[in-house]
């Protein structure tokens, strides 16, 4: 018999998209599949449009709010699979992900699978997507988790990219591993949750040929969209997570090139408004002894206002006329 893989769908105030997700989840061309659809105390009719699905193959659980992280968790206790597909409520994937992701693992349970990804505004846009730029660069196979993620987050040409949730596929062992989602709101969560994934593991497979399509928008049925002092807090907590995990499997310049990037792009996206945590982040930045570029900060404009008088100066102006 085939293994059986877990689709865990965490789900917030989603009524628009459940209904869609779900009905394309039950065409996965993979015949051995449970659904694990876990709702984070919505307020609307998500709850019970997922109960409507609900048989031996499809389970729904409700938990009190707690976030995408701790839904993502509760979905891995009550998952049964040797191997877990993660997805988002308001995305799709194409019917035979799973299936051709399984039969390129082909049993193993020490690597993880990857697919390219597109975006799209709503289901008219769907189907007639193309990756959003030629992915090659960032989405490969390799024998080399680490120089892997140092690469997928600049470290060879100081472009940093990631990989959306959906594109994974993963042994059920390797997150026992390598350990859950850590229970706190942030938008970088996943990139340290696989971050551990990926170094926990012996490679990367990737899959051509079949697609995760995520929704662009961010509105209020996203699970994490808090821009609270936490919130920004926790992202910077997350790069120094990843940091850590890659230096010690990883202690090279390109490492340091990589993350001097992500504190140097933190502080000043977060000035003048948390203007403490982005003093925190450039003396990290500093402390890395790495020089990094600039992020464009806006229009002409405010690229000539960079140009003469500082980021600062910019920010400041930038953040006052929004």
């Amino acid at each position: 018999m085939l293994p059986l893989v877990s689709i865990i769908i965490p789900i917030y105030n989603c009524e628009r998209f459940l209904r869609r997700a779900l009905e394309g989840v039950l065409q996965q061309t993979y015949p051995n599949l449970e659904i694990i659809v876990v709702d984070d105390e919505s307020s609307d009719n998500s709850y019970s449009i997922a109960k409507q699905f609900e048989t031996r193959a499809v389970k729904v659980f409700r938990q009190k709010n707690a976030g995408a992280a701790v839904a993502r968790n509760t979905g891995l206790k009550n998952a049964n699979g040797a191997y877990i597909q993660f997805l988002d409520a308001d995305d799709y994937l194409s019917p035979g992900k799973i299936e051709e992701q399984m039969k390129a693992l082909d049993g193993q349970q020490d690597k993880v699978a990857v697919c390219n990804y597109t975006s799209f505004l709503n289901d008219e846009e769907l189907l007639q997507q193309r990756p959003l730029v030629d992915q090659s660069a960032f989405i490969f196979s390799s024998d080399n988790p680490a120089g892997f993620l140092v690469n997928l987050w600049g470290g060879n040409n100081g472009k940093s990219n990631f990989i959306q949730t959906n594109c994974w596929l993963i042994p059920r062992t390797l997150i026992d591993e390598a350990g859950g989602w850590r229970p706190y709101r942030c938008p970088d969560d996943d990139g340290e949750f696989f971050a551990r994934v990926l170094l926990a593991s012996k490679g990367i497979i990737y899959v051509p040929g079949v697609m995760n399509y995520y929704r662009r928008e961010n509105t209020e049925h996203k699970l994490s969209s808090n821009p609270k002092n936490k919130y920004v807090q926790n992202t910077l907590l997350t790069i120094d997570l990843k940091y850590k995990y890659l230096k010690e499997k990883y202690n090279d310049e390109k490492l340091d090139k990589a993350f001097a990037k992500q504190y140097l792009d933190f502080a000043v996206h977060q000035y003048p408004q948390k203007k403490i945590l982005s003093q925190l982040a450039m003396r990290k930045y500093l402390k890395i002894g790495q020089r990094a570029i600039l992020p464009l900060l806006g229009g002409r404009t405010i690229e000539i206002i960079k140009k003469l008088f500082g980021w600062r100066v910019a920010r400041i102006i930038k953040y006052r006329i929004r």
